[in-house]
């Protein structure tokens, strides 16, 4: 059993500062770039196979609009979209036996579409059914603001990581880094606001209770981010977010090994019913040339409670990927996707990670995790990619170190 290693305080306020540092130079750039750097898109002009792929993904991505939708839909209204995707994984874990497994990991369906009297709504309706209940995972309208952003109001994705915000259609991994996923704010309803420039991007969101589960938790979120450098080439990304929440009821921190077959949480901090609110704070450092790709990310809890204490909880992941095939980086919106399969030539990837994510503080001791491991995908066409994963968990929980091994197979259309 590994011994825990606590970040000590230096390292929390340095986390602080730097986000509030980064926060802060990322608004004020991309507030006084210029609106005419708004970036356009023809309407009129009918897509090449390639760009109604890329159109696809800006979906998946939860990143159309109206003109997005305008250019995909060629005429029609609505389009009907989904994805299906079914998964295996083995445990060479001590306190994981019996835990091997198949599972659906996604079965979603959903359309999206155009307001037939207003030129600027779209629309998107998404379910998940893959747990054998209807799992509302996206219903919203989305209003497009001209050259000024744009507004989208109903249930939508909270997440506001550079991780979280990238689609499991586009994950490196089969699943998201510890921390990511561990301190994620999942679907909620509410409003946002999104601003996109050919360099920076800014998000808000007001959001209030979960329609999948009895949370009521209300708050607000924040993220922006900007490209020092962009070009066919290369790409630097720098962000930061920001999420506070009031709570009402219980709060609890905890996630799954990064695989989703088992229900063990190594990492889990209970429920805590003194929980006033929670501030959470990230950092997002990310970079590409040509066919290989690397992010990272910091990651900042902190828990205020009733007697006035508090709690800080941190994470943090590494990784990368490497087209062995050639294909560029697929960069949009603040975030890496799958790349386009031009020629219809297959794709393989090779990736990397290693992430960390530690819930012990005070009275609270949640855990400790850190995991290690290796990917390979495989895209023989655009809307079909198998995964393999090998990860080593390593965490202050008893007999819970060791490797895991998981395949998937992953269709969208």
């Amino acid at each position: 059993m590994r011994p825990a290693l606590k970040p000590n305080l230096s390292i929390l306020h340095m986390i602080r500062f730097t986000f509030w540092g980064l926060a802060a130079s990322l608004i004020l750039t991309a507030t006084n770039l210029s609106a005419t750097e708004t970036e356009s898109v023809n309407t009129t002009t009918p897509l090449s196979p390639q760009d109604r792929h890329k159109a696809s993904i800006i979906i998946a991505e939860n990143a159309q609009d109206a003109d997005i939708l305008r250019q995909l839909l060629q005429g029609r209204q609505l389009i009907f979209f989904g994805q299906l995707g079914g998964e295996y994984a083995h445990y060479d874990i001590p306190s994981f036996m019996d835990q091997d497994g198949f599972e659906i990991r996604n079965f979603r369906l959903g359309l999206a579409g155009l307001s037939p009297w207003f030129k600027n709504f779209s629309y998107k309706l998404e379910v998940d059914l893959a747990d054998g209940s209807s799992t509302i995972s996206d219903a919203y309208i989305h209003y497009r603001l001209s050259d000024k952003g744009s507004l989208t109001i109903g249930n939508q994705d909270g997440s506001q990581s550079l991780s979280g915000a990238t689609g499991s259609l586009s994950l490196l991994f089969m699943e998201a880094p510890l921390p990511s996923d561990g301190f994620s704010l999942d679907k909620r309803v509410g409003i946002s606001y999104d601003r996109n420039w050919p360099k920076s991007g800014l998000h808000l969101l007001v959001f209030g209770r979960d329609l999948n589960s009895d949370a009521n938790h209300k708050g607000a979120a924040a993220r922006a981010f900007f490209n020092p450098h962009r070009s066919a080439q290369g790409i630097w990304h720098l962000g930061a977010n920001y999420v506070w929440q009031k709570n009402k009821g219980t709060a609890r921190l905890k996630t799954r090994p990064e695989s989703h077959v088992t229900d063990i949480r190594l990492v889990d901090t209970g429920e805590h019913n003194d929980v006033v609110s929670d501030h959470r704070y990230g950092i997002e450092i990310a970079g590409a040339r040509g066919a290989f790709t690397t992010r990272i990310e910091l990651f900042l809890n902190t828990w205020k409670r009733e007697d006035g204490s508090h709690n800080d909880f941190a994470g943090a992941y590494l990784e990368g990927g490497y087209f062995l095939t050639g294909q560029p980086f697929n960069y949009i919106n603040g975030k890496f996707v799958r790349p386009h399969l031009d020629g219809g030539r297959a794709a393989w990837e090779l990736a990397y990670r290693v992430s960390w994510l530690d819930l012990n503080d005070g009275d609270v001791r949640g855990g400790e995790e850190t995991n290690a491991g290796l990917a390979l995908n495989y895209y023989p066409r655009p809307n079909l990619r198998g995964q393999f994963n090998l990860i080593h968990v390593s965490s202050d929980r008893p007999d819970s170190d060791g490797w895991l091994v998981q395949v998937r197979l992953q269709f969208n259309w």
